[in-house]
């Protein structure tokens, strides 16, 4: 079978750490794969093919989407895969627009991050509610399957919900390989912040407001004037001015010393690894991988309850605390236990339930269902040598 991965960018994302690992298991089963992007650059997988249909990275995201749909057009009609997986949410559009009524192509859509973003108080904008709710009708409508990351995604917006219902989805939730990530942790402390006796509250995740960051800030605010010592680091990029934003908040808090902005690190995991706390604050998910990679090192873990798949992957709270995102006093409660040695709850062997086989198997066999024809490369090998010698 030929698949066709599908992202806006190979940026620094769960997202993006998803598809590559895709990427290797199609290539190890046999399958010829490529890797498709409207933006050239990033990190791609060692023997898989990388196209990206825009020469450079000008203009508004938006823009950057419509102008790779026709280039993404071409490049299908030309190589002709089999099966287009368009594995986040940013790149459906133009995968679906740049993909429309090709022969013999078959289209998996991978919803990667809640549509609907229901959870109280979270920062509304009614246009684009009602433009994601439309293009979820569309995706629905179009694909031969959709992949849900999360059961949440299905409760939370109704059309995915009777896909589901229906057979037209199927939940195929994050995983991650334990054994890599505590690899990855060892190694020197990446930051003098780590070593002395005060614990630090690590973060990880774009500045926007999706990550609710800002009442992050509030909480630990709360948490170092009811005296106890902290600091917090905030891993994650800023696209606008985010990061001056939330400085200024946590100036006005009085934090600012306390406050680490490093930006994007290549390696998150030494940082997670000496982190007293992780923290996931985030008003909607799909299925977090930070969460995933925290729990493997067994860091004691705060996330919302509207994280995406946070309340299921942590057992309703028998692995990490549970809070609401719009509370900052729960939220400083919540570190405030968790940071404390005496007091803190650990995940445990809990990540053992989100295992790399299991994600690969269930890929695997979506795969051989929706192209049977095509999921067993030596099968047809087989079956022609047979074929000559009788």
């Amino acid at each position: 079978m030929k698949v066709a991965l599908y992202v806006h960018a190979l940026a620094p994302t769960g997202v993006v750490r998803n598809v590559r690992l895709l990427a290797a298991d199609f290539r190890a089963r046999g399958h010829g794969v490529e890797l498709l992007t409207a933006l050239p650059g990033g990190e791609g997988v060692a023997g898989v093919p990388h196209h990206a249909m825009l020469p450079g990275k000008g203009g508004s995201r938006l823009l950057q989407k419509w102008r790779a749909m026709p280039l993404l057009r071409a490049h299908l009609c030309g190589h002709r895969p089999d099966l287009l997986i368009s594995a986040g949410n940013h790149g459906h559009l133009t995968a679906l627009l740049g993909s429309r009524m090709l022969p013999g192509l078959h289209r998996v859509y991978r919803i990667s991050n809640d549509l609907r973003r229901a959870a109280p108080g979270t920062p509304k904008n009614m246009i684009r509610a009602f433009g994601r709710a439309l293009v979820a009708r569309l995706l629905a409508a179009d694909a031969d399957r959709l992949v849900l990351v999360s059961p949440t995604l299905a409760r939370d917006t109704p059309t995915l919900g009777r896909a589901l219902a229906e057979g037209r989805a199927i939940v195929i939730e994050n995983a991650i390989d334990p054994a890599i990530a505590r690899a990855r942790a060892i190694g020197p402390s990446p930051h003098g912040c780590f070593d002395d006796d005060v614990p630090v509250v690590v973060a990880i995740g774009r500045l926007a407001p999706q990550k609710n960051f800002g009442t992050l800030l509030t909480a630990f605010a709360q948490l170092r004037q009811g005296g106890t010592a902290a600091r917090l680091i905030i891993l994650g990029e800023s696209r606008d001015d985010a990061r001056r934003v939330l400085r200024a908040q946590a100036d006005m808090l009085g934090i600012r010393s306390d406050l680490l902005l490093p930006g994007t690190v290549d390696n998150v995991f030494p940082w997670l690894a000496r982190a007293a706390a992780f923290i996931l604050p985030s008003w909607w998910e799909g299925s977090a991988n930070v969460l995933l990679e925290g729990m493997a090192l067994n860091i004691p873990i705060v996330a919302s309850h509207s994280a995406g798949n946070a309340a299921s992957v942590l057992d309703g709270g028998r692995h990490g605390l549970l809070v609401d995102p719009a509370d900052p006093t729960a939220m400083a409660q919540a570190l405030r236990r968790q940071i404390d040695p005496a007091t803190a709850l650990h995940p445990g062997d809990r990540i053992a339930a989100y295992g790399l086989d299991a994600m690969f198997a269930r890929w695997a066999a979506l795969l051989g269902d929706i192209v049977p024809h095509c999921s067993r490369p030596s099968d047809r090998l087989i079956a022609a040598l047979t074929h000559e010698h009788r």
